[in-house]
């Protein structure tokens, strides 16, 4: 072969040269087999291609994986830092959980009343007395952060307690003022005025109360509705009565006060002013003399 020919063979040559590589750079999957029939387990969960591997749709899918299944998706779903099959949460490629109860990791799912050995016991609080009673001694138990507790309702000095309470699941604790000592009011017992002395304590881990009763007054004459009666209302006349020719003095008590009046003359000692008893009552008016025996008034007596 000539010069010239050889040159024109290298020619044609370089041209299909060209040719083929922009074909190639142009169509580059072109003799790339799909990964669901290149013969290889392309996401390592020890299936191969269509249709052992359940994540290749059909021979054209070029994912083995399945995005719809955990132990399938290529995702470290549960945080342990596993993924798909090499996580042993996964059974298989068709798994839809990657957690694993037992593993001492709370991953994913799990949670504390579902999966103990990971998660751990779920936070808890409980109250024999119910809540925040101050008047009834309490214990709160349970657990937090997987440590048990039990805490009793207990007396920060005589007059404060420490009350402890649940609010869902966690406990709490606060300081309660027991209260200030004060009386009651007054009432009766056994005809003498009384009162009630209270006297609020913080003791074995409530708050109490201790009542004294007190006596305020002692009566003479008997008591009603928390005091003393009035001495009863009373009369008494030195004269014995309507008399007008003695001076005579009433005395006694009127509504709880004494009380002592002497006859007089009245009107230019024509008239006494007389007084007198009825009953227990004191009554007094003025009587003229003229015409009652005698005729003037003389030392509060007609003569």
């Amino acid at each position: 072969m000539d010069r010239r020919g050889k040159i024109t063979l290298i020619a044609v040559f370089l041209v299909i040269a060209i040719l083929a590589v922009g074909f190639a750079i142009a169509n580059p999957g072109v003799g790339v087999k799909k990964a669901c029939m290149d013969g290889s387990d392309n996401d390592g969960d020890g299936y191969i291609d269509w249709p052992d591997d359940s994540g290749c749709a059909n021979k054209q899918d070029d994912s083995e994986l399945n995005l719809n299944v955990e132990c399938d998706d290529g995702s470290d779903n549960d945080g342990d830092n596993a993924i798909d099959y090499n996580d042993a949460g996964c059974s298989g490629p068709t798994d839809n959980d990657e957690t694993n109860c037992g593993d001492r990791v709370c991953e994913g799912g799990e949670v504390c009343d579902v999966c103990v050995d990971d998660c751990g016991v779920c936070n808890t609080c409980s109250d024999t007395d119910g809540g925040i009673y101050s008047l009834v001694f309490g214990t709160t138990s349970g657990y937090y952060l997987d440590v048990w507790y039990s805490h009793d309702d207990y007396c920060v000095d005589s007059s404060n307690l420490n009350e402890y309470y649940c609010s869902g699941d966690y406990e709490y604790g606060q300081q309660i003022f027991c209260g200030n000592d004060t009386y009651g009011s007054p009432y009766c017992s056994g005809g003498d005025v009384y009162i009630d002395f209270i006297d609020y304590l913080c003791s074995s881990g409530e708050c109490d109360s201790t009542t004294a009763q007190e006596l305020l007054e002692e009566c003479d004459y008997g008591c009603t509705s928390g005091e003393c009666d009035s001495i009863p209302d009373s009369c008494d006349d030195t004269d014995g009565g309507f008399v007008l020719t003695l001076q005579g003095t009433v005395s006694g008590y009127s509504g709880g006060s004494p009380y002592n009046y002497t006859d007089y003359c009245v009107n230019n000692s024509t008239a006494v002013h007389e007084y007198y008893c009825s009953g227990a009552s004191v009554y007094g008016f003025p009587a003229g003399c003229v015409g009652n025996i005698t005729t003037q008034c003389l030392n509060g007596a007609c003569v």
